[in-house]
């Protein structure tokens, strides 16, 4: 119970990827839930509200977090786990410590949000509609316009009308209305207009797109955790060296965390002034990072000499380090660990396959070999 990140229940293990679900996931996801459903004047039935907050959101942070582990396996890296907790997902990967790995395994978390609304927008451009690319819209009215007659159709929660067979609205009739489903199909026939009306499993397909897209766009915000953070860390590191991307990103993270705070402040959203706090600590955290993995297996400056000492100094007690300082070093040791032992297993492998080129020459090599003996030669190229 010390251990925060360990509230967390396994669901399944899927390609090798153990699944947990954070218990606070859970809390935040209900009290969203909770939040629309007790607003004054709701609209929304509880079981809409409900599959679009809880499961419908999971699936595609879950997906999302999927793209990173397999990110990181195209890369030679392993993925061991996917944690949803309250603030979206955790991938547990290592991708070799390298600036191209590093950026293709977080690329892949948003690519698969991209998929995603791909996969969702032509759906419904199949079915005769587009997707609105606005985040700030309302999911549950979801306004979509229809490719064949170039109306605005919606939900059961909104109200469109027309002029029948066009696409002009009644005089001091435009716009959208919301209301509950009952009141809007007596409001329509009452009137005699055209309601523009979309299918229900449109509806929810435009739901999907609009998840995956509001997500896509939060995370690519410059600032940790965020993958867009990492991302800025990956440019940069490539062009000059982790430390200084770690840096430029943690910095240019805390312009970005105080501009979500002030504007939770201004707009008065408890939600997004958590986030803004988050990345704020996120950001610091990272660059506290960079001296634990420097200091991680400790100061060997001295070498053996100290060996020869008759008499050591006295050395004071060492401070009692707190939660997120061991758990940032416990990483930090668990990733070195993880990176000697596979340049050790790519070592042996690489002296197997230089024996079979010396037998059989490089036309014995298959291409995964090939494809193998070139990242490796890479990675010490890089060095």
């Amino acid at each position: 119970m010390r251990d925060p990140m360990s509230w967390a229940l396994p669901l399944f293990r899927a390609f090798g990827i153990q699944v947990r679900v954070h218990i606070l996931f859970f809390l935040i996801t209900i009290g969203l839930f909770l939040r629309q459903v007790s607003l004054s004047g709701n609209v929304v039935w509880w079981g809409d509200a409900f599959l679009f907050v809880i499961p419908l959101l999971f699936g595609i942070i879950l997906l999302h977090e999927f793209g990173h582990c397999f990110g990181a396996r195209a890369v030679g890296g392993e993925a061991e786990e996917i944690l949803i907790w309250p603030l979206g997902g955790l991938a547990f990967v290592s991708p070799p410590h390298e600036w191209k790995a590093h950026t293709y395994t977080v690329a892949a978390g948003p690519f698969v949000n991209v998929i995603i609304c791909v996969v969702a927008g032509g759906i419904m451009a199949g079915a005769g509609f587009l997707p609105s690319f606005n985040p700030m819209s309302d999911p549950y009215v979801s306004e979509m316009k229809s490719m064949k007659d170039d109306r605005i159709y919606t939900s059961q929660y909104g109200l469109r009308l027309y002029m029948p067979g066009t696409a002009e609205a009644p005089p001091d009739l435009g716009g959208t209305f919301v209301g509950k489903p009952a009141d809007m199909t007596e409001a329509a026939a009452r009137l005699g207009y055209d309601r523009a009306l979309a299918p229900g499993w449109v509806v929810w397909v435009n739901r999907a797109f609009w998840w995956s897209w509001l997500l896509l766009l939060f995370n690519l915000i410059p600032a940790y955790p965020l993958d867009g953070g990492q991302l800025l860390q990956g440019f940069v590191w490539g062009r000059r060296d982790y430390r200084t991307g770690v840096q430029v990103a943690a910095r240019i993270g805390f312009i970005c965390s105080f501009l979500v705070l002030i504007a939770s402040i201004a707009s008065n959203e408890s939600m997004m002034m958590g986030l803004g706090l988050f990345m704020l600590f996120s950001c610091a955290l990272k660059l506290r990072s960079l001296d634990l993995e420097e200091g991680a297996y400790g100061d060997f400056s001295g070498g053996y000499t100290s060996l020869d000492d008759d008499e050591e100094a006295p050395k004071p007690r060492p401070k009692k380090q707190g939660f997120v300082k061991r758990w940032l070093h416990a990483r930090a040791v668990r990733r070195l660990r993880h990176e000697a032992a596979q340049r050790q297993r790519d070592d042996e492998r690489m002296d197997q396959l230089l024996d079979k080129i010396a037998k059989g020459g490089k036309g014995a090599l298959t291409d995964d070999e090939r494809r193998f003996m070139e990242r490796v030669s890479a990675r010490f190229r890089n060095k």
